[in-house]
């Protein structure tokens, strides 16, 4: 006999009654898991559109409006990201830097305000398909600061796709003529990639200790608010401020309402991040930056007519195809890593680890288990220079 909401059926291997519950469970389990498919799609198109969005929506703002004027829009965006957070905190706690970390946090702060102002330094000088083939080249400079000053080897199939990487991203400039129209903005695309590597190396660990510790939000504003009192005097060295004053559209309430709400996709972009790896898997996010250059780099060439001779586009080409191959071999070694580090190698005498991820295994197997490697773990570094590593090499 069965309750209400219960149907019994017969365990034909054992003869004994079962009972099955109603549905209802599983009825609120596919209506989560519908909502939840429809959040990660509409993240990841969210996240497309918005990083892609965002960087023609600055170049326009550069060249249609002629708000020649870079880091006071990195300072404006930083502002209205206060704005918006600021209302927030009337119903959470701000919690303030841990003591201890001001010193990581300045850094943080400083590289992020670099890197920033030169991304868009060079965005104002350059085309955007030469600026965003020089940005994807940012993986190289990572690989080289991390085996220079860490002596952190990748696997091979890492290393292979800078080839058509870097080739790709100097034929592109050399193409479009921008090394001797715009040789400032090639220089500052050049200071953009070493202090976005810098940056990723070397506050990577911290920076997500302090997220953890503080909270996304609490960390955004507290970042938002040192890196708008660096940008503010970095923009009046530039002289944008006088600039401002004699600017053509400075009256216009449009021209204000355009350039105030591009401010809004820096912190837009930071969150549909966040929901992206929450509704869907790390590939995922990778497949999306592969999208996010390539839409950028099309679009721009049809929105704003540029010339794309031949051998530009072989250079973008090249590009692309490097920077995806890195972005695959880089996610595939992550995870070979973490499955090795996670199981022994061997277990009564069977591999469990694939042939193919026997290179990655054995590297994480000659760490020490105090000092095993993480993807962009940058105090936790394996010391390959160690006699532990030699030996269990």
């Amino acid at each position: 006999h069965c309750g209400s909401g219960e149907v019994a059926i017969m365990n034909l291997t054992a003869g004994k009654p079962v009972s099955i519950k109603s549905s209802e469970g599983d009825t609120r389990k596919m209506k989560t898991w519908k909502i939840e498919i429809v959040l990660a799609c509409l993240s990841v198109v969210g996240l497309i559109g918005v990083a892609v969005t965002k960087t023609l929506w600055t170049k326009a703002m550069f060249s249609a409006l002629e708000f020649h004027f870079p880091i006071t829009t990195c300072a404006i965006s930083c502002a209205v990201t206060i704005v918006a957070l600021a209302p927030v905190f009337l119903c959470i706690d701000l919690k303030p830097v841990p003591k201890g970390q001001y010193g990581n946090f300045t850094t943080i702060a400083v590289l992020t305000a670099l890197d920033l102002a030169c991304m868009n330094l060079g965005l104002d000088a350059l085309d955007v398909s030469v600026q965003q083939a020089l940005n994807a080249a940012t993986p190289a400079a990572v690989i080289m600061f991390e085996l220079l000053f860490f002596r952190k080897v990748r696997s091979t199939w890492v290393y292979l796709p800078f080839i058509p990487l870097i080739a790709g991203s100097v034929l592109t400039t050399l193409a479009s003529g921008s090394h001797e129209s715009s040789p400032s903005g090639v220089f500052f695309m050049i200071c953009a990639i070493f202090s976005g590597a810098l940056k990723a190396i070397t506050t990577h660990n911290f920076l997500t200790k302090m997220k953890n510790e503080m909270g996304v939000l609490s960390f955004l504003f507290w970042l938002d608010i040192a890196m708008l009192s660096l940008l503010i005097p970095g923009a009046y060295l530039f002289e944008e401020f006088r600039g401002i004053a004699h600017w053509p559209r400075a009256l216009e309430i449009f021209a204000w309402a355009v350039v105030i709400s591009n401010g809004l996709f820096g912190g837009v972009r930071a969150w549909l991040v966040k929901v992206v790896l929450k509704y869907n898997t790390a590939l995922t996010k990778v497949v999306c930056d592969i999208i996010i250059k390539a839409a950028t780099i099309g679009l721009s060439v049809v929105i704003f007519q540029n010339t794309l001779t031949t051998w530009m586009l072989v250079g973008i080409i090249l590009t692309m195809g490097g920077f995806s191959l890195y972005t695959t071999a880089a996610f595939y070694e992550k995870m070979s890593l973490r499955n090795c580090v996670d199981s022994p190698v061997v277990k009564k005498g069977k591999r469990s680890c694939s042939r193919k991820s026997e290179p990655a295994c054995m590297v994480a197997q000659a760490v020490p288990e105090r000092r095993r490697i993480s993807d962009g773990d940058v105090e936790e570094q394996p010391l390959l220079d160690s006699p532990q590593h030699a030996s269990r090499a």
